[in-house]
């Protein structure tokens, strides 16, 4: 099968498809961790100034963050633009496809540490779950909703 390589020189293009490039050392990683950070092209496309990220903000810290772990062309891209401890900071706040997160914690299970904690580390047993009332109740599986409390008015 032939194909047409990328300008960036990637064979398949899609993200989902494509396996993340994951450095095998966090510590080779050496972006920058204050000012401005403008991704490649092929990351984020449009005008130059919607591919720049201010690093001081903690949203768009993420949102950069996401778009090169998930486009990145090879782990060269990922040394030059993402920082070791800006990584490890906001790690457990990224939105990632499970692919990416997976790859990312399996080559660095210090990342994998940081976000699944388990009860036991917070002493409460695996088959309890405490609420913010302070009741305890067995564990679910997914989100659940959230019941409202009512206020009561007193008139005087």
């Amino acid at each position: 099968m032939s194909y047409v390589a990328t300008r960036d020189g990637r064979k398949i293009r899609s993200a989902g498809t494509r396996a993340p490039a994951v450095p095998d050392r966090i510590d080779d990683l050496h972006g920058h961790s204050v000012g401005v950070l403008e991704v490649p092209h092929h990351m984020a496309c449009g005008h130059a100034s919607s591919r720049r990220y201010d690093l001081d903000d903690p949203a768009q810290l993420r949102h950069a963050y996401e778009q090169v772990l998930c486009e990145a062309a090879g782990c060269n891209e990922v040394q030059d633009l993402i920082n070791p401890s800006m990584l490890r900071k906001v790690w457990r706040d990224l939105h990632l496809p499970s692919k990416v997160r997976e790859a990312w914690e399996t080559r660095h299970p210090t990342l994998r540490r940081t976000v699944n904690r388990t009860k036991s580390d917070t002493g409460i047993s695996s088959a309890e779950v405490v609420t913010r009332a302070g009741s305890t109740r067995p564990p679910s599986l997914g989100f659940s909703r959230r019941t409202r409390v009512q206020a009561t008015v007193r008139v005087i």
